[in-house]
């Protein structure tokens, strides 16, 4: 058994899309008549560099994905009584795949050489299968290249079965590279991992520091992405890497190191790269990834409900994964705060935002706010509930700014006493810059009083709903459209003497959230 211990610009496609016409990084997959999908065919658009499917359980993301590796794998095979549709009486399988010039962009490995010295060829083709036998006839050029798929019932053994012949299993110099390759790639998500074992048979054991055997189930995708890497190193990189479930038994952030690991090995291996997943943390938000979202229609078929490129709003998508649909939005802003973020600072509302803005452009201190990221929640208890996400999802500092009214110190006080926010770090309200700190402050108390009263004078009794003393500080209500317009009136209207309170939770903020 071979055994290895280690220590611890994107790529550009230009495809054609349907009847030649041509569409910089948009390679297409059409499938007809297979498995969950009949009667009308199913055209994808895929990612430049990944493709992310999601959807519910029997959505058909698995099928689409066997699709894939059907499409560029002659020996995956095609079984009529298994893969054709039980709902159609004239099946007509095919698969059409649009991958474009794969040597528009030369990128030095072993298949760019191989083609450029054939003078280049298009990666446009169609399978079909006879619905009686299941014999393949292909048409058009496809890439040839080794398919590193793995499956939600595959295991590390399945995958390496798959090309066994490239990898020379029954040396044992061989297996100790794949190893010390797959050891290395299973610690970019798995810390730790120590070793992995494999034998002549393709039998994987995956080991952590303290000596134990870590569950197949948790890393058997993994290795297939340590697979596809280790053959592009050995100079016969994959034509597509297929992933299901990556997700599985990962903690969220280490979901998302997997989803940047795939994006690594896709863009240094060049493979066509698929995943399927039911998590939203395993979504690279970027321009070079396609997330396409399935479901069945009334009739059962895998229909496409809604695509977008990686950088744009996932909600609408992530909305098949989750029962709550706003906790779908609340995924999608989580997922967006970069990692070089100096901090996050999660607010109730919008106005919230807009009054630090101006306050720091009115007092000459937008410095106070680079580099921060302002989460605007959409209530106290949907600000608490980002914030709990955040600090799980993403390595950043997280300060919560609630209002000082009854929700806000329920969410301050679920906050720090359920889930361990330290309140003098990591949760605030506005009270805490207001002499005595009284209850029921809001973020308008932060303002002169008398610049208050004067917009209400200037704008009308409908933009307030009268005054309120808070102890040591009188309150101005305003209404919902009072404080929308109020936003605009300050810009105009306030000055650094009106703003001392702000002046003084901006202090708040760079002590806590520092540079």
């Amino acid at each position: 058994m071979a055994c290895a211990t280690l220590g611890s610009p994107i790529r550009r496609v230009e495809v054609e899309r349907g009847n030649a016409e041509v569409s910089e990084a948009s390679p297409t997959l059409t499938i007809t008549d297979i498995r969950s999908v009949w009667g009308l065919p199913l055209e994808l658009t895929l990612g430049a560099e990944l493709t992310v499917l999601v959807g519910p359980h029997r959505s058909g993301t698995s099928n689409v994905a066997w699709c894939l590796a059907l499409a560029l794998d002659p020996d995956e095979p095609f079984r009529p009584s298994r893969d054709l549709p039980r709902r159609i009486e004239d099946p007509r399988p095919r698969l059409r795949l649009d991958l474009g010039d794969r040597a528009a962009e030369p990128r030095g490995d072993a298949r760019d050489r191989a083609q450029a010295a054939a003078g280049g060829s298009s990666s446009r083709g169609t399978v079909e299968f006879d619905p009686d036998h299941g014999t393949r006839t292909a048409t058009g050029t496809l890439p040839a290249g080794p398919v590193v798929r793995c499956g939600v019932d595959d295991t590390p053994r399945d995958v390496l079965r798959r090309v066994a012949d490239l990898l020379d299993l029954d040396d044992t110099a061989a297996r100790e590279q794949l190893a010390a390759t797959l050891t290395e790639t299973l610690r970019r998500v798995l810390r730790e991992v120590r070793d992995v074992d494999i034998d002549e048979r393709g039998l994987v054991d995956v080991h952590d520091d303290q000596g134990s055997a870590l569950p197949l189930a948790q890393v058997r995708a993994l290795i297939a992405v340590g697979v596809a890497r280790h053959l592009h190193r050995l100079g016969h990189p994959p034509t597509a890497l297929i992933v299901e479930a990556p997700e599985a038994f990962l903690h969220p952030a280490a979901q998302e190191d997997a989803a940047g690991l795939l994006l690594e090995v896709a863009h240094d291996t060049a493979a066509t790269t698929l995943v399927a997943t039911t998590s939203p943390f395993v979504i690279p938000r970027l321009p070079t990834v396609r997330v396409v979202a399935l479901a069945r229609d009334a009739l059962g078929r895998t229909r496409q409900v809604r695509a977008a490129t990686g950088d744009e709003p996932q909600a609408r998508l992530l909305g098949g994964l989750l029962r709550d649909a706003g906790l779908a939005s609340v995924f999608d802003r989580v997922s967006r705060v970069p990692a070089d973020a100096r901090g996050v600072l999660v607010v109730e509302g919008g106005t919230d935002e807009a009054y630090l803005r101006t306050a720091a452009k009115v007092l000459g201190r937008e410095d106070a706010l680079e580099g921060l990221v302002i989460q605007v929640a959409g209530g106290a208890m949907a600000a608490a509930l980002e914030a709990i996400l955040l600090r799980a999802e993403r390595r950043v500092p997280v300060l919560v700014l609630l209002d000082g009214d009854e929700m806000g110190r329920r969410a301050r006080d679920t906050l720090v006493s359920r889930f361990e926010f330290d309140r003098r770090t990591q949760v605030t309200t506005y009270a805490e810059v207001i002499r005595g700190q009284p209850r029921g402050v809001e973020a308008e108390a932060l303002f002169d009083v008398e610049l208050v009263r004067r917009f209400v004078a200037e704008q009308g009794p409908g933009v307030s709903n009268g005054e309120v003393w808070l102890e040591t500080v009188w309150h101005v209500d305003l209404t919902g459209s009072g404080k929308a317009a109020f936003v605009g009136w300050l810009e105009e209207h306030a000055r650094p003497e009106h703003l001392e309170a702000w002046s003084d939770l901006l202090d708040v903020l760079e002590s806590r959230l520092p540079r």
